[in-house]
């Protein structure tokens, strides 16, 4: 297993509040160990190699981020969807429903849906 993707399940879900309005020193602005877990979570995001095995997708789909993080919620997105095959589309979507967020959820389902109606 990856070593980015190990990482990426001691750190678990990522804090929400990521595009928040809040700057420093304001009220409401991430504190700085929050702000070091974002960083090591986007850091480990983006040294997953693709595709990634279905151990490492299982692993993955359980510490999705609950909240948009500035773009880094895609880079994990399309780590998970690097498993898919057109064969295993049941899989696929039982995979999806391990999802612990409805955010990341949602958007792969819709994904893996709008792919199903483009063969049809």
């Amino acid at each position: 297993m990856q070593e980015a993707v190990l990482k990426i399940g001691t750190l678990g879900a990522p804090p929400e509040g990521f595009e928040g309005d809040a700057v420093p020193g304001e009220e409401g602005f991430p504190s700085d160990e929050t702000l070091d877990l974002w960083e090591a979570y986007q850091d480990a995001v983006d040294s997953i190699t693709r595709p990634v095995t279905w151990e490492e997708a299982e692993l993955l789909i359980k510490c999705c981020p609950t909240d948009h993080m500035a773009g880094i919620e895609w880079s994990l997105l399309h780590c998970i969807e690097s498993v898919f095959r057109p064969e295993a589309i049941e899989e696929f979507r039982a995979l999806i429903e391990e999802c612990n967020s409805d955010m990341m959820k949602n958007l792969l389902l819709e994904r893996l849906q709008n792919y199903i109606s483009s063969r049809e």
